[in-house]
């Protein structure tokens, strides 16, 4: 999905297409990228968010829109390295033997990948993307809802879909999300595949949730619980303050993965 030429300001143009890619983004990273003073930034992010191409922060900007998703295939090359550690720490965290729910994403697909090494897992999930990662494994049990096949990201959706879920009990739910509030609020984008996923959240033992550090400055519309009821955070950066401090309330365990890239300058 090109951003180029959406406002024609070359700065506004390339201003946006760093928010889309990075989901939030703080003044002093956007005004050295952009090689311009702090005061121009913010006077860039108070126009294009009047006219609704972005979302004012405190100290920052996000994505506009809490209800639209980026697309999917933008998604899918954002963030890999970051994706790509928080996949092999989950992988890890999920011994031989489990039963796995795995909900829909391009951050679960990574997970799906990081698991193929494992052996005599049950996994239910409701990503047709996830199942062709997975269902030729022969020491896997794959199976699927029926239900609506969305176009964008083969996720299955609806009625069927819920009920199917709700008649196991899964060792593990593996999920992404589309943001988190700042009281705790596990949020989504789509109120049907978040019907399926807080059918997961009640049947599963464990709640596994990766989330990148984008999703504690992104905004969705839909609640499907609240990170009190996650048993570890896989992400590659510590939550804000008070968030990770509801984490530690909850005794929800925080896992900060390194990336690949930044494992090797560093």
């Amino acid at each position: 999905m090109s951003l180029t030429e959406l406002t024609g300001n070359p700065r506004h143009d390339q201003l946006l297409t760093l928010i889309a890619d990075r989901g939030y983004m703080n003044i002093d990273e956007l005004a050295q990228l952009l090689d311009v003073s702090t005061q121009t930034v913010r006077r860039d992010i108070r126009k294009l968010s009047e006219q609704g191409l972005i979302t004012r922060h405190h100290g920052g900007a996000g994505r506009a829109s809490s209800v639209v998703n980026t697309a999917f295939e933008q998604r899918e090359v954002s963030l890999t390295d970051e994706k790509q550690a928080i996949a092999e720490a989950i992988a890890d965290y999920i011994p031989d033997g489990s039963t796995i729910f795995i909900t829909i994403g391009t951050t679960v697909e990574h997970v799906a990948r990081a698991l193929l090494n494992h052996n005599h897992l049950r996994i239910i999930t409701n990503s047709l993307r996830v199942a062709h990662i997975l269902y030729k494994n022969p020491r896997f049990e794959v199976m699927m809802p029926g239900g609506s096949i969305r176009a964008h990201n083969g996720g299955i959706i609806g009625p069927h879909a819920v009920a199917f879920v709700s008649e196991f009990r899964a060792d593990y739910l593996i999920t992404s999300i589309g943001a988190i509030d700042t009281d705790g609020t596990l949020l989504e984008f789509d109120v049907n595949e978040a019907s399926v996923a807080k059918g997961m959240m009640a049947h599963a033992r464990h709640i596994l949730l990766a989330a990148d550090h984008t999703k504690y400055h992104a905004s969705a519309a839909v609640s499907i619980g609240n990170i009190s009821q996650v048993s570890a955070l896989f992400t590659d950066e510590s939550p804000p303050a008070a968030m990770n401090q509801l984490a530690h309330t909850h005794q929800v365990e925080i896992i900060e993965v390194t990336p690949a890239s930044l494992a090797e300058n560093g």
